[in-house]
């Protein structure tokens, strides 16, 4: 009767590329902060803007309502404009929402920009930050498996 010898190689390369994987994927996830909805805007010149507001409407058909609690300043001038980020943490995972952006003047006129954009809302920060644990330790698992044998 032959016996069947299962061929091993000196070294796991496919599982340990999946770990290397596994793990870079956990470490980014757990350093980096990735919000539930960022925007982001640029202007061209700021003749007079004091700062901004952003608006959110639960799509479809939602009502838009302030969400920043402050007024985000104006960074830029009247000769060159500047970029912003907003980040929205308090919408539900999986939910469409459209936003708008409002500029304010210094004298207090504020205009209210008919453009929108729509976006699905991510994960919360701690499932994020929970998948990237859980892909570190699996990367783990597998990495120790790996050279184990």
């Amino acid at each position: 009767m032959a016996q069947t010898k299962q061929a091993r190689t000196a070294f796991p390369w496919s599982s340990a590329a999946l770990a290397a994987l596994l793990l870079v994927g956990g470490v980014y996830l757990l350093l980096t902060d990735i919000p539930p909805v960022a925007l982001s805007w640029e202007t061209a010149s700021e003749v007079g803007a004091a700062g901004f507001n952003v608006y959110r409407a639960e799509v479809p058909g939602g009502d838009f309502v302030q969400v920043n609690t402050a007024l985000i300043p104006a960074e830029g001038d009247e000769i060159g404009g500047a970029a912003y980020r907003f980040e929205d943490d308090a919408v539900k995972p999986g939910r469409r929402y459209a936003y708008r952006i409002e500029e304010v003047e210094w004298n207090g006129a504020a205009t209210l920009h008919p453009e929108t954009v729509t976006a699905r809302a991510g994960l919360p920060r701690a499932w994020t930050k929970a998948e990237g644990a859980l892909l570190l330790a699996l990367g783990a698992i597998l990495l120790w498996r790996a050279f184990k044998r």
